[in-house]
């Protein structure tokens, strides 16, 4: 655990996705969920220092490796409304059964037939919370995944991003939409020159020059896609731009984990190029991909 600003707290070392959690006498806000129970009751302890106060969990996106454990926190869920869409159309107990997605979570083993929690405090472009004497914005950011939300917090000049950055691993595609993903990160690149601390949901802090990485290995990503796209209308044979992407050029990866960055790579490829050049309507981990709607702001105190 680490402090890396007057009451916000951050945890790197759990299973899953980095953590956050905004810490003031009579209440705790929690960003992201741990994955496994056990660190979820370590994180309930640091975080409330065993005080029975008020709790809430935010969900910077749909993806399962952040969403699985909410329910151990045992309190008030906080997502946009494409999460809380997805979760709508996913069966209402989770089995699991491994995409090989990459993801974190089908590595570890997870409890069989839980029931889905599902978000109580929904919102569509923009959230303000008031804790105490902290404004907290959730602002819709898309791009990396569907409910993308970053977690901006002024008066510290705190901004959580979710998967908007990875470092030193592969970023997920499958639900991506690389246009609006290159666009949030040169908005975070002018706020980090702003002084902003940016907390990345993989690995902590992040520095300017991993947002760069990000947005040549996209800009690269996004071009092999249309170039495949303009002699191939199917899939069968896109696992051939995993060669060209050369992820060892951007990603310090662990000898260990390159077979699931390929796979992950693999997974997302296929999914991307499913739904923005085949139309094919996606599965999102078992469950039916919700359509879009316009989005109106919301606020609430």
């Amino acid at each position: 655990m680490k402090q890396i600003a007057e009451n916000i707290i951050i945890e790197t070392e759990y299973t899953g996705v980095t953590l956050g959690a905004i810490v003031q006498p009579d209440r705790v806000i929690y960003i992201d969920a741990p994955l496994l129970p056990e660190h979820a009751r370590l994180w309930r302890i640091a975080a409330t220092a065993r005080k029975k106060i008020p709790q809430q969990v935010i969900l910077l996106d749909v993806n399962h490796d952040r969403t699985i454990g909410s329910r151990y926190l045992e309190c008030t869920i906080i997502a946009h409304e494409q999460t809380h869409n997805i979760y709508q159309c996913r069966p209402v107990t989770f089995k699991p059964i491994s995409q090989n997605s990459g993801c974190e979570w089908e590595r570890i083993k997870i409890q069989n037939g839980f029931r889905w929690i599902y978000p109580e405090i929904v919102f569509s472009q923009r959230l303000d919370l008031h804790q105490s004497d902290l404004h907290i914005d959730l602002q819709s950011h898309p791009g990396p995944s569907y409910g993308s939300t970053w977690v901006e917090i002024p008066a510290r000049k705190v901004i959580f991003v979710g998967d908007t950055v990875v470092v030193n691993q592969v970023p997920f595609l499958h639900t991506a939409e690389i246009g609006p993903w290159l666009g949030a990160l040169d908005e975070l690149e002018q706020r980090y020159n702003e002084g902003c601390l940016i907390v990345g949901g993989r690995n902590g802090l992040i520095e300017k020059s991993d947002i760069q990485t990000m947005k040549a290995f996209l800009t690269k990503a996004q071009t092999c896609l249309i170039d495949y796209a303009a002699v191939s209308e199917s899939d069968e044979r896109i696992d051939s731009l995993i060669a060209q992407l050369e992820i060892d050029s951007f990603f310090k990866i662990k000898k260990d984990r390159m077979g699931e960055m390929v796979e992950r790579l693999s997974y997302g490829l296929h999914h991307y190029f499913r739904r923005n050049y085949m139309n094919i309507d996606e599965i999102v981990f078992g469950s039916n991909e919700p359509e879009s709607e316009n989005a109106s702001e919301d606020e609430a105190d």
